[in-house]
């Protein structure tokens, strides 16, 4: 009883401390990034707290995996340095004897991670796009003053509105776009700015002129229209499209198609590969007290994150049919898992050498 109690106290108090070190890292880089978006245009200012909410719960699955891995490892890496594990293998524990008290602490949060995965990140990417696109429709056409010329990101456009009317609308719009050795140049009455249903920006123009040719030249080319859209910024940032990764797990695992199921296997593979890491976490801490540490630590980062690449290889294997999606990512997560019971047997027989 004592074993167990005081093994899993002290893997609560350390994984409480990185949780709560890692969270704010991510919401340091994430704060940085909403507002370099707001900067630009492409996030309404007053968007960028709740951005912030919805954006650390879509983390969190991955953040309490890292949690549970470096929770355990610190643990059995310091009870290693103290020479604590010299104490229980004396008194007749072996290096299986912690799969119990590991397995107890980390079921719960695995359960966790599960069901934040499947179910509650899904809702918070699908809230967090809503809400983005409702303040953009409200937002002046996403912080351009008017009477202001804006350039864009890639300076190769200049936006200009002359005043705001109902709906976030705006009057006598003005668009210059610089292409290779062409220039374009659009007059409309009205416009405004759109999300698409895979994040990409739209500017929808009305009632408009729009003049194309070479800068110098006395040959350019006039088209009237009634209504355009233009394409502001594609979100290219996963192999699976926004609005995928905002369905939930119910609809992905009705749907055939390809990135719907590579969606489904890499949700599955966050709880799957937390789990199985932190029984990994238990041999790898081992480490010789006069050798130093530095190595079993590189060790351990490297399989982490050689694990976590390799669910989000399989993710874009499975969505390109690669991968059959009946074959999914078991053959990764039966290799972890064999390597981890391979670990456990050599550990024990260097033990029984001793």
């Amino acid at each position: 009883m004592l074993f167990r109690k005081s093994l899993i106290h002290e893997m609560s108090w350390v994984a409480l401390a990185v949780f709560i070190v890692v969270l704010l890292l991510v919401m340091t880089t994430q704060i940085v990034r909403f507002l370099g978006q707001a900067a630009v245009g492409s996030l309404a200012s007053g968007a960028v707290w709740a951005m912030m909410g919805f954006t650390s719960i879509r983390y969190l699955p991955t953040l309490l995996s890292l949690m549970l891995f470096a929770a355990v490892l610190s643990v059995m890496m310091r009870m290693w340095r103290d020479n604590e594990m010299v104490i229980w293998f004396a008194s007749g524990r072996s290096v299986r004897s912690f799969i119990a008290p590991v397995l107890e602490f980390a079921v719960p949060i695995v359960i966790l991670i599960a069901l934040l995965s499947l179910f509650v990140s899904p809702w918070a990417m699908k809230k967090g796009d809503e809400f983005r696109k409702e303040s953009l429709s409200r937002q002046e056409v996403t912080q351009v003053a008017p009477g202001v010329f804006r350039e864009s990101a890639g300076s190769d456009r200049v936006y200009f509105v002359e005043n705001f009317g109902e709906g976030a609308t705006g009057s006598n719009v003005f668009v210059q776009i610089r292409r290779e050795d062409k220039t374009s140049v659009i007059l409309a009455q009205r416009g405004g700015l759109t999300l698409g249903a895979d994040g990409e920006r739209w500017l929808w123009l009305g009632d408009g002129r729009a003049y194309s040719g070479a800068p110098g030249s006395e040959e350019y080319e006039i088209l009237n229209f009634q209504k355009a859209t233009l394409l502001v910024e594609q979100d290219t940032r996963s192999a699976t499209s926004t609005s995928t990764r905002s369905m939930q797990s119910t609809e992905l695992w009705a749907s055939p198609t390809l990135e719907h199921q590579a969606e489904l296997a890499w949700r599955m593979g966050l709880p799957i590969s937390a789990l199985i890491l932190s029984l990994a976490a238990v041999p790898m801490a081992f480490f010789n007290p006069r050798g130093g540490r530095a190595f079993n630590l590189l060790f351990a980062a490297f399989l982490y994150f050689f694990y976590y690449n390799c669910i989000n290889l399989g993710q874009v294997w499975i969505a390109t049919g690669k991968v059959p999606v009946w074959l999914g990512m078991w053959p990764l997560h039966g290799v972890a898992l064999g390597i981890t019971v391979w670990m456990y047997r050599w550990r024990s027989r260097l033990r029984s050498a001793k």
